[in-house]
């Protein structure tokens, strides 16, 4: 594999790309698209889980994604699934800013949102259920 390829490889596979071809010019990876975390809770309250587990077996059997890198006139081209690579790259600037201000600051100052709305999310949830097992009985 040239010196370029085997480089553009490295840095997919450290984004969570797994190598599945490769030739001395050409090599193809394979990862799973993300899930829709939106569509996925939707799923779960409106269908009382039913519906989440189909989504989730779905997302499974669909879920890969595939990049082909070629070198031509000595540059890598990609082809296939490139937005996931385009949108990992965009936000592993972030992952890194946050990582660092996580370091700095301190988990909980710079997480504290998050956790919050994760806690009010699944109260949310508990109290639908709450409230539609009281009224179907």
């Amino acid at each position: 594999m040239t010196p370029a390829l085997s480089a553009r490889v490295g840095e997919l596979v450290d984004l969570g790309w797994s190598l599945k071809s490769q030739t001395e010019t050409t090599a193809g990876l394979e990862t799973r698209k993300p899930i829709n975390w939106w569509l996925f809770a939707l799923l779960l309250i409106l269908f009382l889980g039913f519906g989440a587990v189909l989504y989730l077996v779905f997302w499974l059997i669909t879920s890969r994604a595939t990049v082909f890198l070629t070198v031509k006139d000595g540059q890598i081209v990609a082809s296939g699934d490139t937005w996931l690579i385009e949108e990992q790259e965009r936000e592993r600037d972030t992952m890194i800013a946050r990582a660092r201000e996580i370091k700095q600051k301190g988990f909980w100052r710079v997480m504290w949102p998050s956790v919050v709305a994760i806690i009010l999310f699944v109260a949310i949830w508990f109290v639908l259920i709450w409230i539609l097992s009281s009224h179907l009985d």
